[in-house]
């Protein structure tokens, strides 16, 4: 190469220098980086700098700051986001995301090629490019070798190396470095003692580049004794980082434990959640305030500390870290506490509760005041006490037993045990009081549905209302009065009073258990559904049969197959109905059997307009009659002088020889 030729290099290289970094002289860094970042074109976080001489700032005077600022490579931009995000997030990756990396990573990238100059000869590597960038040619790999002080090259081998772009280095001469013009490199250990920075400097024209093994030992000499980065060492050198320092060795920077949290799996603050339905429409009434947990379910958690995490500055030395802190899992009313003390579970159904930094589940949850606006519907697992009212459209159901002090409007009540309705029950023809297991109490009861497998317990009136009760119906207060609707009962209705002078229609039936009613429901109902079932396998089968008369030799053997597969289908289908018939039978007895003994006591008057069905026998009142005791007798209605069922310790039908009379 001529002297023009490199001196035109030369100055080719100084303008290329020129355009990707300058040096900047301003009070602060913030304003050299703006100075910068106005001069090279680009963003200030796409602008890398070193500090040549700081600033000072004083009373009387002031320096300022000198620095030396470059573009980041393109490709180097992925490498400063992923250090930001060790140190921001714990090297989580959420600030270096598959997108990111897209964004910053370019995706049309000229390839590009390198001269290395080491002790064993001249080694070239040529990098393909990606996407529509360009690729190296013989006239850029001339400009590279000329600048690099190479000469007497094999153009063959280069047009070969070329060719193939593997990225590897391959050796092209065994040219001597020139003594005197070989790289170097500077150290700088910063960050107490946690970081060596490297600054490779380039090598004049045949000078020899620094290899790992180099920048190693320079390190060492710095006395830097653990967390060399060969790897990063080695990737600087191939990419030809020169004038701007990299990490060359880096600590472990200590690592405090995390603190021992507990995890809760229940809601520690009560906060008002609307539900929305498929159709997107919110029930308002719904609230959601009351948590309810079954016995055995999972309350809470403890995720216990965790230790610290010993670092390591450069020089080997050991760097303490504190371990996480402990904290309590507190046991409250109604919990058990895992013997490790790291689970908290139910020991009973009801509400839990969070206060104090412990967790309880009560068992009774006490509403004061109204359910309704302020409460929404209230579902809880224990039982509920309402010192108010349950207003129109609202619904309360338990687990456990229901107490409300007040009335219940048009509202609906559920409970697995007791319902105690102390002021009553004004309904308006759409309230229903209902109970799987306990019985229902109240002072009254209007226009209303109640139903339960035990006693309903009435103190003032039945008024209007259809009852349903597995045992008896009782209505013996000081009025103890029955008029109009339909009251059932298995086993007893009672009163001082029924019907009025009005006549209203009011039918009495003794022997109807609602749960063993609501049971044969369910089997006529799986009897009908397989009847139909039958009858129209019944007709296929009867198709292919005579199909099969009509015409045996036509008659294929899968024909056959399907015609012995719904054969035996209308056998099981015929078996499950009988079965269903007898259980129907079988329960139809017992509570005949228990209507037997069933009977209707009336202490004080029964009005026409009154219908007594007792078993099978039927009997309408037609005159006002007093003090009786009705029951059933060979498929006959037939009376006896009142007794109080109540004191009655013995089978009462023993004592109604005394004054008994055929209706």
């Amino acid at each position: 190469m001529s002297l023009t030729e490199f001196l035109t290099e030369e100055l080719k290289e100084f303008d290329r220098k020129e355009k990707e970094q300058v040096e900047v002289i301003a009070d602060t860094i913030e304003e050299c980086l703006a100075i910068a970042s106005g001069h090279l074109g680009r963003k200030v976080h796409e602008i890398d700098y070193t500090v040549l001489k700081r600033g000072k700032k004083s009373l009387f005077f002031s320096e300022p700051y000198h620095i030396r600022a470059s573009i980041i490579p393109d490709d180097m931009l992925l490498d400063e986001l992923s250090l930001l995000d060790e140190h921001l997030t714990g090297g989580s990756g959420k600030l270096v995301s598959k997108d990111l990396k897209e964004l910053v990573t370019p995706k049309n990238k000229d390839g590009r090629v390198t001269v290395k100059i080491y002790r064993t000869g001249v080694f070239i590597t040529v990098y393909p490019p990606s996407g529509e960038g360009l690729a190296m040619s013989m006239a850029d790999v001339s400009k590279k070798l000329s600048f690099r002080g190479v000469a007497g090259v094999d153009q063959n081998l280069i047009n070969k190396i070329l060719k193939d772009k593997k990225g590897e280095p391959v050796l092209i001469s065994n040219q001597k470095p020139k003594a005197g013009n070989d790289s170097s490199c500077n150290v700088e250990i910063a960050q107490e003692n946690m970081r060596a920075f490297v600054t490779v400097f380039p090598a004049r024209p045949g000078g020899r580049d620094l290899e790992v093994s180099d920048i190693v030992a320079a390190l060492k000499g710095m006395g830097v004794a653990h967390g060399l980065k060969e790897d990063d060492i080695r990737k600087a050198l191939e990419e030809d980082i020169h004038n701007k320092p990299f990490i060359g060795a880096e600590g472990d920077f200590p690592v405090n434990g995390k603190n021992a949290e507990i995890k809760y799996y229940v809601r520690t603050e009560k906060k008002i959640n609307f539900k929305e339905d498929q159709s997107g429409r919110v029930d308002y009434k719904d609230l959601d305030m009351i948590e309810n947990v079954v016995v055995g379910q999972l309350l809470a958690e403890k995720i216990p500390a965790e230790k610290g995490k010993f670092g390591r500055n450069l020089f080997g030395m050991v760097l303490p870290a504190k371990d996480g802190l402990d904290t309590e899992l507190k046991q409250g009313k109604g919990t058990i506490l895992s013997e490790d003390k790291m689970r908290l579970t139910a020991e009973v159904n009801g509400q839990v509760l969070y206060a104090a930094g412990r967790l309880s589940v009560e068992t009774v949850y006490r509403i004061n005041g109204d359910v309704g606006v302020r409460t929404g519907n209230v579902t809880f697992l224990g039982s509920i006490i309402i010192t108010g009212n349950v207003e129109d459209n609202y619904s309360v159901k338990a687990a456990g037993n229901i107490e409300i002090y007040g009335t219940v409007q048009k509202a609906i009540v559920e409970a697995d045990g007791d319902i105690i309705v102390r002021q009553g029950v004004t309904g308006r023809e759409e309230a229903r009081i209902e109970s799987t297991g306990g019985n229902i109490v109240a002072k009254f009861i209007q226009n209303a549905t109640c139903i339960t497998e035990k006693d309903i317990i009435v103190q003032e009136g039945i008024l209007h209302s259809h009852l349903m009760a597995g045992g008896k119906v009782s209505c013996k207060g000081k009025r103890g009065q029955i008029v109009g609707g339909t009251i059932q009962a298995a086993q007893l209705i009672s009163a001082k009073i029924i019907g009025s002078q009005a006549n209203p229609q009011t039918d009495l039936i003794v022997g109807n258990n609602p749960k063993i009613l609501k049971q044969i429901g369910e089997y006529e109902e799986k009897r009908k559904e397989n009847q139909d079932k039958l009858d129209q396998l019944t007709k296929t089968l009867r198709t292919l049969k005579a199909r099969k008369e009509a015409d045996p030799a036509s008659f294929t053997a899968e024909q056959d197959a399907h015609l012995q597969k719904l054969d035996a289908g209308t056998k099981k289908l015929e078996k499950r109905i009988a079965e269903a018939g007898k259980d129907i039978q079988t329960l139809t007895e017992y509570m005949d059997e228990q209507a037997a003994s069933g009977r209707i006591s009336v202490e004080k008057t029964i009005f026409p307009g009154v219908t007594i069905r007792i078993r099978n026998a039927e009997f309408k009142l037609r005159h006002e009659t007093k003090a009786k005791t009705f029951y059933e007798e060979e498929s006959q209605v037939r009376s006896a002088p009142y007794e109080d069922p109540d004191e009655q310790k013995n089978d009462w039908r023993k004592k109604r020889g005394r004054g008994k009379s055929k209706n």
